[in-house]
């Protein structure tokens, strides 16, 4: 599972739940899948999803269709699901259905062969969620050696749970790519909002790689998405990172 020195795949995690982490690796999916690389997708767990059994969850479902995977390898994009809306070791206790940590690796792996240009992982909520008993998504990141994207609110209060989330993810020897902000309100009144993308970079030595544009009616599928996404400027962004650490090694 570990990665080479030239590969470009990343985790993307949240400083929160419902901050903006599928719009911006569902984004990123397509813009990269666009450009004609292959490039694999995976939402290890999925909660809150009460549809048909049979069918990917409504995050996975986004990141397959920006992604273009393949029919026969979707099974490996949300390997664990569950209905409700709990962090993942919460709704397994609920079930008796634990995550297994083989399945997920076997399901990265399969993925990898098949998509050997790039994978982008999203994670569920925050770094620290709970998998298992002990396991996080810190913890996973780490297993499947994956530099972290940050995806983060533009809003007051939202510099502290960067600051946490950027710390937490340095303590656990987890390398950070950079922080995405998504819902920004280009023009606000607000000065806290205007201010923080500077301050986050101030406090948490890391660049702020785009501010996603807020969508009053939010996104639905993958082009809308891949439109947020390049209107920020993140895929560009992130290249110019990559390339920054390739030039160090």
């Amino acid at each position: 599972m570990n990665s080479s020195t030239t590969d470009q795949s990343f985790f993307v995690t949240g400083t929160d739940t419902g901050v903006g982490k599928t719009v911006v690796a569902a984004g990123l999916a397509r813009l990269f899948a666009e450009r004609g690389e292959q490039v694999g997708v995976m939402k290890p767990a999925e909660t809150g999803w009460g549809g048909p059994p049979d069918a990917l969850p409504s995050d996975a479902a986004l990141l397959a269709e920006a992604a273009r995977t393949a029919p026969e390898m979707q099974k490996h994009v949300a390997p664990f699901v569950y209905r409700e809306p709990l962090a993942p070791l919460v709704a397994a206790r609920r079930t008796e259905r634990p995550v297994e940590l083989d399945a997920l690796a076997g399901a990265y792996d399969t993925l990898r062969q098949s998509h050997a240009g790039r994978m982008i992982v999203e994670g569920a909520g925050g770094l620290s969620v709970p998998l298992t008993d002990a396991v996080d998504m810190a913890d996973l990141a780490a297993r499947f050696d994956l530099p972290l994207l940050i995806v983060t609110r533009p809003a007051l209060g939202t510099l502290n749970h960067t600051f946490l989330t950027v710390r937490y993810a340095r303590e656990r020897g987890l390398r950070v790519l950079g922080l995405v902000i998504c819902g920004w309100r280009e023009g606000t009144d607000r000065v806290a909002e205007r201010t923080n993308p500077a301050m986050m970079e101030e406090m948490c030595d890391a660049p702020v790689l785009g501010r996603v544009p807020q969508r009053p009616r939010g996104i639905d599928d993958a082009a809308e998405a891949s439109e947020a996404v390049r209107a920020a400027g993140v895929a560009e962004a992130l290249d110019e990172r990559f390339s920054e650490t390739e030039a160090t090694v």
